[in-house]
């Protein structure tokens, strides 16, 4: 199993020199199987540069993609997605029923140009929303489990199991507070448990969450306690705030990797290109 990060930011993308290193496209991951079949999570900007690799396949495997919740930056890619518009490509959307809902009604079912030059009726490729989403989901033998985020709007986290590895992709999750549609901390731990690899967001510094209580993101010190009661021995942050250099992401992971000293706990920022194999 092998994980890509086509889209590392958080918030709006945030392109530019200072940001170059890191990345600026908004947030889209690709899981890879053993047998080359791929499991896309979320359909930000970082979805057009995958799509502008997948269109290049003669025979491309059917993908699924899960989606963790309906906020823009996580969807704004999906109208960019070279494949959606051949034919020759299939697609089967699960995860966050209002994501769905917002791809459908706000994109895939537009028939004017008021938001986007291109019609909507030119996107031939076979795509299939799935409201329900089974319990674990197995795509080619990999099984994928989700949990509730706590994030305004609620939203998904997911894991994915395979030979007895484990990777959790938990983005836009505030573990300092307890949302009524989200998870507990024991939740949390659970499922977090014994996994290989975290992805987690830490858009915010400790000293910046208090001003942004409520927005749905967390720090690395709170993804780090989360990884030692879990046993988890690596992390990776992810959802970057737009407002952070390259510079200033350095110094988070400095910061982060001493807090992280205490438990033995491996961190890295995730960044755009990055691949890793679980």
């Amino acid at each position: 199993m092998k994980i890509k990060f086509w889209g590392v930011r958080g918030s709006i993308p945030a392109p530019g020199p200072d940001t170059c290193r890191v990345g600026g496209n908004t947030t889209c991951v690709e899981v890879t199987t053993g047998n080359g079949q791929r499991i896309i999570i979320d359909a930000g900007t970082g979805l057009r540069l995958l799509g502008m690799e997948v269109i290049k396949e003669q025979e491309p495997l059917p993908t699924t993609m899960l989606l963790t919740h309906s906020h823009m930056d996580h969807l704004s890619g999906f109208i960019f997605f070279p494949p959606a518009y051949s034919s020759k490509f299939s697609l089967s959307v699960y995860g966050n029923k209002m994501a769905q809902d917002v791809i459908q009604r706000d994109i895939y079912e537009r028939r004017d140009n008021r938001y986007y030059p291109v019609s909507i009726d030119e996107l031939q490729a076979d795509i299939e929303f799935h409201p329900e989403f089974p319990l674990p989901l197995s795509v080619d033998n990999v099984l994928i489990n989700k949990l509730n985020l706590n994030h305004p709007g609620s939203g998904f986290a997911f894991s994915f199991e395979q030979s007895g590895n484990k990777a959790v992709f938990m983005t836009d999750n505030e573990l300092g507070l307890e949302y009524r549609e989200g998870s507990s901390h024991e939740e949390f731990v659970n499922f977090c448990s014994d996994a290989n690899v975290l992805i987690h967001d830490a858009q915010y510094l400790p000293s910046e969450i208090e001003a942004h209580k409520g927005w749905g993101h967390s720090t690395y010190e709170e993804v780090a306690d989360l990884a030692n009661e879990a046993g988890v021995p690596h992390i990776l942050l992810c959802h970057h705030d737009p407002e952070r250099s390259d510079d200033e992401s350095d110094e988070l992971l400095v910061e982060a990797r001493e807090y992280c000293r205490k438990y033995k706990i491996d961190c890295d920022l995730a960044v755009e290109g990055q691949q890793l194999t679980i």
